[in-house]
């Protein structure tokens, strides 16, 4: 009997009590009116706010190396003078010869003259090392 009658008190002392919301009828019916939207036509106009993961980073590593060309010095190694013909970085080229933008504008004994713009540089053979890298052993019998 005490417990029933606990829960007749609390129910109605729920009853009684004022609501925390006392204009909830209302908010009820303004959640119910028809809200007008945009229009159909400026929908379809509309970009995808949704960012494609794929894209993005297809951008972003396309932006990072373009700035790695950027940034990144070309080398250039000079590995041999023939008559009018210099080979850089294993490739021959000409007087006249453009390599990386740089034109090849003069080929001397011992290096080659680059110049791009007001830019030049000037590429020098390697100095002989004193041991030759080759050995040649007589033949044993």
């Amino acid at each position: 009997m005490g417990h029933k009658l606990l829960i007749i008190i609390l129910l109605g002392g729920t009853i009684l009590a004022k609501s925390p919301y006392p204009d909830i009828d209302q908010l009820i019916e303004k959640v119910k009116q028809k809200r007008v939207g945009l229009d159909p036509q400026k929908i379809k106009k509309l970009k995808n706010p949704f960012v494609n993961e794929k894209k993005l980073i297809k951008i972003i590593k396309k932006k990072i190396e373009k700035e790695i060309k950027k940034k990144k010095r070309k080398i250039f190694r000079l590995q041999a003078i023939f008559n009018d013909r210099a080979k850089i970085n294993g490739r021959w080229y000409k007087l006249g010869s453009k390599i990386e933008g740089f034109k090849i504008v003069a080929i001397r004994e011992n290096y080659v003259i680059l110049q791009r713009g007001n830019k030049t540089l000037k590429l020098f053979l390697h100095k002989k090392r004193k041991s030759g890298l080759i050995k040649i052993l007589k033949g044993r019998k």
